[in-house]
């Protein structure tokens, strides 16, 4: 009884309809390019035992299908799967239809399969199309495709930082500094699929001149004293729109330089400088600043400015006045400090006749004075008077004066001695006449 109801069992399996399978198809790159190769699988999955005779593709001329077809597959069994693989390849883009046809013992599945190949290679889009000429521009990017692909490397055809960029998740960002106006060409490679592609690619930027750093130098009185420290103050303000390094500023006057580390963009630093002449005249007051971008390139800027240096010095004598006496010669005076700087170790020196004294004044403030006094026991027609004084930058500075003593005045005083002298004499005289007198009376 078994034995004859085996066939009819057989029968049974193989009058199932064949619309009851299931078949799915798999592609990777799902989209592809011109002469792109594309991995296909197609995967029969039998909901009942089926007899599989062969699988058919049928495609237009234009796309390459191997295989194109499979026979002798045997029976698939319920709930197993057959897979077909095969690669697809079309020269040119367009919308093609594949279609595949499943024999089986009990009639034809058929499958139809799109097929998209675009002409269409990525494009790169950056942040910002106006760049700095002389700047370290920092640029951002993504790159741009309908298609899915991957392992994407973008390599700038100009002098970068850095010169390979490889892409994560469609972005990435690199450093130029343009010395003149030039388009912007990259390469992109990538991976569609197992396919590899290269593609250069042009952006049309724009380009502005750097503003670079700007020098306020301001001098804080415009007329000077030989000697006197005038405070110049400076201003260093990165107008760049990168940052700047190792900056250096620097004068025509003075030994001393100040170092800056950086200053971001927009940043301002603030330094001061101490001008002192030891001549008159109008003198140039040049501040310069180096400094380095990211890439160590090396600039300059520079900013004059003029300060009238009078011919006078910032200590000076004043209300001199000379007197003698029995006992000799008697100078006095001041010292004045008339600049708007501290005088330091102020010795005031006086010479008449080979002898020389000194008189000490510890320090005087701007506008401030102190007042000396000497006296000679012997003197000649003149006293020779002297400042020396150190300022706030340790510079010595030495005035020197001539006093001369008027004959006129000595001769005045020559008389009235001798006057004094014969008053006193008289004096006596008759002060010895009375004095006989009285004892003659006697």
């Amino acid at each position: 009884m078994l034995k004859r109801c085996l066939p009819t069992f057989l029968i049974l399996i193989l009058i199932q309809t064949a619309s009851a399978q299931i078949v799915k198809f798999e592609m990777t790159p799902q989209t592809l390019l011109p002469n792109d190769i594309a991995e296909c699988k197609l995967i029969f999955t039998a909901q009942q035992t089926t007899y599989v005779s062969g699988i058919t593709i049928y495609y237009p001329s234009e796309v390459q299908v191997i295989p194109s077809s499979v026979s002798g597959i045997g029976w698939v069994a319920s709930g197993s799967s057959y897979e077909f693989p095969f690669t697809i390849k079309a020269k040119e883009s367009g919308i093609y239809t594949l279609t595949a046809y499943i024999n089986t013992l009990n009639g034809s599945i058929k499958q139809s399969v799109t097929i998209r190949v675009l002409d269409r290679m990525p494009d790169i889009v950056l942040n910002k199309t106006i760049l700095t000429l002389n700047e370290v521009n920092t640029i951002q990017f993504t790159v741009t495709s309908p298609l899915n692909i991957q392992n994407i490397v973008v390599q700038p055809l100009f002098d970068s930082d850095p010169k390979i960029i490889f892409v994560q998740n469609g972005k990435g960002t690199f450093k130029f500094e343009p010395k003149k106006p030039q388009p912007l060409k990259f390469k992109i490679s990538f991976y569609n699929g197992k396919n590899y592609h290269e593609v250069v690619k042009t952006v049309d930027v724009s380009y502005v001149e750097s503003k670079g750093v700007l020098l306020n130098v301001t001098p804080k009185y415009p007329v000077a004293l030989i000697g006197d420290v005038i405070p110049i103050d400076v201003e260093v303000a990165n107008l760049r729109g990168d940052n700047i390094y190792s900056i250096n500023v620097a004068s025509n006057f003075s030994a001393k330089q100040f170092q800056i580390p950086s200053l971001r963009s927009g940043e301002t630093a603030k330094i001061k400088f101490d001008f002192c002449s030891k001549t008159h005249g109008i003198k140039e007051v040049r501040i310069t600043v180096t400094y380095k971008d990211e890439f160590n390139h090396i600039y300059h800027e520079s900013k004059s400015v003029e300060i009238n240096v009078l011919n006078e010095t910032a200590l000076q004598f004043s209300g001199i006045d000379v007197k003698q006496n029995f006992n000799g010669l008697t100078v006095t005076g001041d010292v004045c400090n008339n600049g708007k700087s501290k005088a330091y170790n102020i010795y005031v020196l006086a010479e008449s006749n080979g002898v020389v004294k000194t008189y000490y004044i510890d320090s005087l403030e701007p506008s401030d004075f102190d007042t000396f006094d000497f006296t000679f026991a012997n003197h000649t027609n003149f006293v020779v008077l002297k400042v020396r004084w150190n300022n706030e930058l340790g510079y010595s500075f030495e005035v020197e004066k001539v006093v001369e003593v008027p004959t006129q005045k000595l001769a005045e005083k020559s008389t009235d001695n001798i006057g004094i002298v014969l008053s006193s004499a008289v004096l006596i005289f008759v002060v010895v006449l009375i004095l006989l007198a009285w004892k003659r009376r006697r």
